[in-house]
């Protein structure tokens, strides 16, 4: 029904920022040509909905996007349903936060079109009676609205509604909150077939992105970039080029080349086969010093370099520890 009371303009943007799977948006632009665009925070749902819209970004729709104010004709909200508990313990409806959040992206003579419960009407008419206008409340259709009590709201962008004027609009939409759930079915009206036109995009969209990194986006970025070949260049171990020294090597080189990590490895002579690894360890060293003519002592810190050569004899399976 909602579909049919369309009228969209060529050029015109669509968006969706609780898209799910895009199955709803697309729906709403098929035969078109808007540009739909969705956010959603579930991955899976953001790979299916990748196939229905043209533009789906994985994220938090309230924290994690950045996208140009006043550049949709159609923002389709349908938020969950819930509480948020901020840190102070005050709880605000999920639904009030999206409307605040998307109500700038719609541009002036655009649509809202909010599918909510309509006991939530009053955590939302504040925002509604001031920044739209036409606004209409239907209720959803049986047996859909007995499971989530859900309306639709449609209304227009316009410039500020002045206050007195939207003062009323405030009142009347508290006062349907209030209603039982029979009173309110019975007394808004269906959808029907009165046309709504969402027009044209007026600005480009100079920003849609998603602050979280898709890694369905990010790989293939990688790999045509370079930056993992080099990564993996520089991970890989170096060949070891045999070179002279200058002079011949005492024991006391040798030594520092072993406990360096130089040498490591496998080394035979003398009827032996030895793997050998050489590590320094640093140790602190405490000394507690006392004054004689005070009773009062203080503690001296002092790192302690030990050169460790570790051997493992390949025949007997013996270790040899050398400190």
């Amino acid at each position: 029904m909602l579909k049919n009371m369309l009228e969209v303009e060529a050029g015109a943007r669509m968006l969706d920022p609780c898209c799910g799977k895009g199955i709803t948006l697309s729906a709403l632009a098929e035969g078109t040509q808007a540009s739909t665009y969705g956010v959603e925070l579930d991955h899976n749902r953001v790979q299916e909905a990748r196939f229905r819209l043209k533009t789906v970004q994985w994220a938090d729709a309230l924290v994690e996007t950045k996208i140009t104010p006043q550049a949709f004709g159609l923002v389709y909200l349908n938020p969950p349903y819930d509480y948020e508990v901020n840190g102070d313990e005050k709880s605000d409806r999920l639904e009030a936060r999206f409307l605040r959040n998307y109500a700038g992206k719609i541009q002036v003579g655009g649509w809202l079109v909010l599918v909510i419960p309509y006991t939530v009407l009053q955590h939302c008419s504040k925002v509604l009676s001031r920044e739209f206008k036409n606004l209409r409340v239907c209720a959803f259709p049986r047996p859909e609205f007995d499971v989530f009590k859900q309306c639709v709201v449609m209304g227009q962008r316009s410039e500020l509604v002045h206050k007195d004027k939207a003062d009323i609009v405030k009142q009347e939409f508290d006062m349907i909150s209030t209603l039982n759930l029979e009173e309110f079915f019975n007394q808004a009206p269906q959808l029907d077939n009165e046309k709504i036109i969402i027009p044209t995009a007026k600005i480009p969209l100079l920003n849609f992105v998603s602050y979280r990194v898709d890694p369905e986006d990010a790989i293939p970025k990688v790999r045509h970039s370079g930056v993992l070949d080099n990564l993996l260049l520089e991970l890989s171990p170096k060949p070891r080029n045999m070179i002279r020294p200058l002079a011949p090597l005492e024991n006391g080189h040798l030594s520092l080349l072993l406990v360096a990590g130089y040498m490591n490895g496998g080394i035979t002579g003398n009827d032996q086969s030895l793997v050998i690894k050489g590590e320094t360890v640093k140790q602190e060293m405490v000394f507690v010093r006392t004054r004689e003519t005070e009773k009062s002592f203080k503690h001296e810190y002092r790192d302690k370099y030990v050169p460790t050569i570790k051997a493992i004899d390949m025949l007997t399976a013996e270790m040899v520890v050398v400190r």
